[in-house]
C-alpha cells in the first residue's frame, strides 16, 4: 500500500523491529544450549543417566546371574538376561520372578519361550524342562511411563519345586 511518497507501510501489527537487521549477537544461538548438551553428554558417560549391573548368586554347584540396568529412564526399552550355569543337568529348570520386580514394566519378548508359565504366590514362574549345564533367558521389557523411583524383587532358580539359588534385583527408574 502506498502512502503517497512512494514508501510502503508495513501491515498492522508489524513493527520496524520485525524486519530490520538485528545485531551480531542476536543472530546466533545462545551458548546455553551447547552447555546443556555438554552436561548431558558428561552425565551419560559417567553412568549417572543409566548403567547396567550383574547380580550373581551361587549355591550347590549352580550359578544364577542376572544382567540388567541398575538405573534406567522412564519409558525406555531394555534387556534383562538371566544365565544359569550348573555342574549337573537340571531335570525341570524353572525361573521365578517376583511380581514386584516387573510391576509397571511391559514384557515384550521372552526367548526361549517357556513350556509353562504360571503366576502364583506373588511370583511369575517360567518352566523350561530339562536343561544340561548352561541356560540363558533373554527378556525384552519396557518401563511404563507411570513408574517413578524403581522396583525391587527376587529372581529364583528352581529345579522342579526345589529352590536352588536366588538373587535380589533392584532397579532405579529416573523420570
Amino acid at each position: 500500500m502506498s502512502t503517497g511518497g512512494g514508501a510502503t507501510r508495513p501491515p498492522d501489527g508489524i513493527a520496524e523491529g520485525h524486519w530490520r537487521a538485528v545485531g551480531a549477537w542476536r543472530r546466533h544461538a545462545s551458548p546455553l544450549s551447547l552447555i546443556v548438551f555438554g552436561v548431558v553428554i558428561v552425565l551419560g558417560l559417567t553412568g549417572f543417566l543409566g548403567r547396567e549391573h550383574d547380580w550373581v548368586a551361587t549355591a550347590d554347584g549352580v550359578e544364577l546371574s542376572v544382567h540388567a540396568p541398575e538405573i534406567i529412564r522412564n519409558g525406555e526399552f531394555f534387556e534383562m538376561r538371566i544365565r544359569v550355569e550348573s555342574d549337573r543337568t537340571l531335570e525341570e529348570l524353572a525361573i521365578g520372578v517376583d511380581q514386584t520386580l516387573w510391576e509397571d514394566f511391559t514384557v515384550n519378548t521372552l526367548i526361549p519361550a517357556a513350556t509353562d508359565e504360571v503366576s502364583e504366590d506373588g511370583e511369575f514362574r517360567f518352566t523350561f524342562g530339562e536343561q544340561p549345564g548352561e541356560f540363558m533367558l533373554k527378556i525384552d521389557l519396557q518401563v511404563n511411563p507411570d513408574i517413578l523411583g524403581g522396583n525391587e524383587g527376587v529372581i529364583t532358580l528352581y529345579d522342579g519345586d526345589r529352590e536352588l539359588a536366588s538373587v535380589t534385583v533392584g532397579m532405579t527408574v529416573l523420570p
